[in-house]
């Protein structure tokens, strides 16, 4: 269960979600929106490969992700971007989905994505109220006191 902040609401944490190869292709998501986070929070929740209540384990996972299924080519954006600022995004930019979308050595599409949940209502963004954690059942109410 997550730790909850002084207004009661979960404490922010981030959803891991991995698909490769046929499993992208395959996604009903609209085109071009699968690295969309407030989308992913609204996929059924055994889409959930992990839930990360620090940078650091959510760091670890995306290397080893990145590690596991090596890219075709180590210049390619949706590759190098992740390993160059997955820490960035982590610790400063905390309200954008940290993700990785490459095709690796065999030629599959590899899609890695950490969304921060709870969902800010982040600058510029479109949707008036942000989705709700697909873990609702992680509150942990108010803290005492």
């Amino acid at each position: 269960m997550h730790t909850a902040d002084r207004t009661g609401e979960a404490a922010l944490h981030w959803h891991a979600y991995a698909k490769t190869g046929d499993e992208v292709y395959s996604l009903p998501l609209p085109y071009g929106s699968h690295l969309d986070g407030d989308l992913w929070l609204q996929m059924p929740r055994d889409w959930i490969a992990a839930t990360f209540d620090d940078e650091d384990a959510a760091d670890q996972w995306l290397k080893e992700q990145l590690a596991l299924y090596p890219p075709g080519n180590i210049a390619e954006q949706g590759y190098a971007n992740a390993t160059l600022y997955t820490r960035w995004q982590l610790t400063r930019e905390r309200h954008k989905t940290v993700w990785a979308d490459y095709r690796d050595r065999h030629g599959r599409e590899v899609v890695r994505l950490l969304v921060p949940c709870p969902r800010p209502s982040a600058p510029g963004a479109s949707r008036k109220t942000p989705p709700e954690c697909p873990e609702t059942r992680r509150s942990a109410g108010p803290l005492p006191g």
